[in-house]
């Protein structure tokens, strides 16, 4: 997947027999993405030990109406979409990202399921008077639950979500001595010393401005624009729906940030957070805090645009069982996890080193090639520290066809895709090769980026 940045079979198979061969694998029994998965979480213990990490969760769907002729509605692993007629099943993941410096680590928590066809509406549930545990919203909370014993020595966990993670329960079960939440508001909840939310933020004076430099999307223009900062302690009131013994209130700290009127491009709506959190906000500067932590939410979107358009197209699949599509899936969050971590890390001055994603044999085989695309200038040196996520980063977005200089446009998820795609066709050729031979040297040649080694035999 890493090499040919894609998860559609016939992509990456080379012939018939590659192609029946994956799709056996994918639908045998014996292949368990759980144990993968637990795996994973399990190494993570190390890699957040005394350190402050988020864990970033939401959910994303994967549809495959496109794809319908080639899939049975009575597969019991595929279901319906959210929109309740197309199909397909869902993921949510807990992304574990440092705060230092905004690298995505792993994962702590990784839930995929799909609905029932007939699963009843919310009418027929009496959904309001259901308890949280039955709710398919569960997995909110249930990954803050579960974040909190796969990383059991992170200093500190701040568990961040958007808006469709703002329940009341989750402010009660899930936060700690070293576990604190940092939620979006959905809702004007009420107050237990009267009023709402919203109207005890238009009542509260701004402390402060700061500058914010925003980046041109498909729904922004990029502007330099100012972001007018309130905070203040609340007390949300238990929804009165609520029947369990629970408390009639929990204390919060509400945190607005909010674009200047006069900073907002015409047809666009301003930048608008009001962010609920357990951390303690006393001052403007642990206010700006706070949302420089919740802009960090934006990792976990690009690990699901890298999964599916922006990189491996994982809806694309034409795999025709929902269990053989949900192990793919898996395995695509851990290849998109990879490129993520090396597009976050090109600039990363920490230290963290490369082993999260490259063996050893293969850093060998980086530091052989390194050389090849330095220039002659400092300008064109790779400015890392060997073996570093930083060091390797540089080498495979030069790769990809970066041209090495750090003032320029930074290297993107494509470059680091192909930059991947070229180093491991190379270093799969130095494998059978290093068999048999000796090497004598390894040039890097032609403007299509093509690899000539040249050996020596033993």
């Amino acid at each position: 997947m890493l090499k040919k940045n894609t998860v559609v079979i016939n992509q990456l198979s080379e012939n018939r027999a590659d192609t029946v061969g994956f799709c056996r694998y994918l639908n045998n029994d014996k292949v368990n993405m759980l144990k993968t998965t637990n795996e994973h979480i399990a190494n993570i213990k190390n890699i957040t030990k005394g350190k402050h990490v988020l864990v970033i969760n939401d959910t994303t769907e994967f549809n495959y109406k496109s794809h319908i002729n080639f899939l049975d509605k009575s597969d019991t692993n595929i279901g319906p979409a959210g929109n309740n007629e197309d199909i397909g099943f869902f993921l949510h993941p807990g992304l574990v990202v440092n705060t230092e410096n905004g690298l995505s680590l792993g994962f702590s928590y990784v839930n995929i399921w799909n609905r029932n066809w007939n699963k009843k509406n919310k009418n027929e549930r009496n959904y309001k008077k259901q308890d949280i545990e039955e709710k398919e919203s569960y997995r909110w909370i249930e990954c803050g639950l579960k974040s909190k014993e796969a990383i059991p020595s992170a200093k500190m966990i701040t568990i961040v979500a958007d808006r469709e993670s703002d329940i009341y329960e989750e402010f009660v079960i899930v936060p700690d001595k070293r576990t604190n939440l940092l939620i979006r508001s959905r809702c004007n909840r009420l107050l237990e010393e009267g009023g709402t939310l919203y109207e005890r933020l238009n009542n509260t004076a701004n402390s402060g401005v700061y500058n914010l430099k925003v980046k041109t999307t498909k729904n922004r223009k990029g502007r330099n624009t100012e972001i007018e900062i309130k905070y203040t302690k609340v007390k949300i009131r238990k929804p009165n729906n609520l029947n369990k013994k629970i408390p009639k209130y929990v204390e919060l700290n509400v945190v607005e940030a909010k674009e200047k009127t006069s900073k907002v491009p015409t047809g666009e709506k301003p930048i608008h957070w009001i962010l609920l959190t357990t951390h303690e906000v006393t001052n403007f500067e642990e206010a700006i805090q706070i949302v420089r932590l919740y802009a960090m939410r934006w990792r976990i979107e690009l690990l699901f645009n890298t999964m599916k358009t922006g990189g491996l197209n994982m809806e694309s699949s034409e795999l025709e069982k929902g269990k053989a599509l949900k192990k793919l899936c898996i395995m695509a969050m851990f290849v998109a996890l990879h490129i993520n971590q090396l597009r976050q890390a090109r600039n990363d001055q920490t230290g963290i080193k490369a082993n999260i994603i490259f063996s050893e044999k293969q850093m060998k085989f980086l530091k052989i090639l390194i050389p090849k695309f330095e220039g002659k200038t400092e300008k064109q040196k790779n400015p890392y520290t060997e073996k570093t996520l930083a060091w390797a980063a540089w080498a495979i977005a030069r790769m990809g066809g970066w041209k090495g200089y750090l003032c320029e446009s930074p290297p993107g998820n494509k470059t680091f895709k192909w930059g991947l795609d070229r180093f491991d066709a190379t270093y799969e050729g130095y494998e059978i090769a290093k068999k048999d031979v000796c090497i004598d040297k390894l040039l890097w040649r032609g403007a299509g980026g093509e690899v000539e080694a040249k050996f020596i035999s033993i």
